[in-house]
């Protein structure tokens, strides 16, 4: 099983290196480097169809985690409910977030 909270400190790492994004636009424009893109389990279905849209046209891996809204938000520093992350390639442990997002989306598939 995937260790959500390891997933979550190794992002918020990335944040402190400054390679975290949220917001939609702001993942929209971030996805030509970003290693993966981090979605939160309760995300509206709107929130996860766009996002995953995105991702795939630009071939960046886009997980669900165990992880809500608060949870999320509160692993990158921020005060309101956070939907989804970019983690943006070579920014701290990037590629350690990535391999746990794979592991995670081969489990969920």
């Amino acid at each position: 099983m995937i260790d959500t909270q390891k997933i979550l400190r190794y992002v918020g790492l990335c944040r402190r290196a400054g390679g975290v994004v949220r917001g939609a636009d702001v993942i929209a424009k971030s996805l030509s480097r970003a290693a993966c893109v981090l979605i939160a389990s309760d995300a509206s279905e709107r929130t996860v169809k766009q996002t995953t849209d995105k991702c795939k046209t630009a071939g960046v891996l886009c997980v669900t985690i165990g992880a809500d809204k608060y949870d999320l938000a509160h692993a990158v520093g921020a005060s309101s409910p956070c939907a989804a992350v970019a983690v943006l390639a070579g920014k701290g442990p990037a590629d350690a977030v990535k391999a746990m997002a794979e592991d995670n989306a081969d489990k969920t598939e």
